[in-house]
């Protein structure tokens, strides 16, 4: 484990601190606006994945995303991702798109979201270049919640299933902050562990319309 990486323990530690801000640390949301959920938006964010294994260097990708609200309480949304590694010339791309039913309480918003994601990798060894596709459901449980006016905390936790024979799966665990800072411009910071593999920094931008 790299000295960049948040202990696995700490990291359940954090998720449990961000569960419970959102549960007692509210006030008032029936004059805000704050959270991403219910809303209309593009946007992009840039990435860095640190991992746990010493063999192959750390990650720097870039998302681009949509969201929109289906109805009440449902949203749709799109992502598209690229990554590179340090090693190998290793290529991450991904392509996913994912519904989220929340409930809104007033001061918090429970949520679960179902989500399927295309994945390709390709790397060179040796002069020799290695691809490999395969398809990934996902299915998560959080909760997002408003600390401010325009600011709201989250977190989810996710069963991840590969598609494939041998049927490879895995946990995530994700927190982090929003916030509109202007009624059309949102910004997110967000940590993301994939149980005992890795830990993703983010940093997005998000356009409302």
């Amino acid at each position: 484990m790299t000295s960049t990486m948040i202990p696995h323990t700490t990291s359940r530690y954090l998720i449990a601190v961000f569960f419970i801000l959102a549960l007692t640390g509210i006030s008032r949301a029936q004059q805000m606006d704050a959270g991403f959920l219910g809303k209309r938006y593009a946007g992009a964010a840039l990435y860095i994945e640190h991992l746990n294994s010493g063999d192959i260097g750390n990650g720097n990708g870039v998302e681009l995303n949509g969201n929109a609200p289906l109805a009440s309480f449902l949203d749709a949304s799109v992502q598209a991702s690229y990554e590179k590694f340090g090693n190998y010339s290793l290529k991450d791309k991904r392509l996913g798109a994912s519904l989220t039913g929340y409930a809104d309480l007033d001061t918090w918003k429970p949520f679960a979201e179902l989500g399927f994601t295309n994945t390709a990798q390709s790397s060179t060894v040796s002069g020799i270049e290695y691809t490999n596709s395969e398809n990934l459901c996902s299915f998560g449980v959080g909760v997002e919640a408003p600390v401010s006016k325009s600011t709201a905390v989250f977190g989810v936790v996710a069963f991840n299933r590969y598609f494939n024979d041998k049927i490879d799966s895995y946990w995530t665990y994700k927190f982090g902050i929003n916030a509109w800072v202007t009624p059309k411009l949102g910004a997110v910071f967000s940590v993301s562990i994939w149980d005992g593999e890795s830990t993703t920094y983010a940093l997005g931008m998000m356009y409302r319309f």
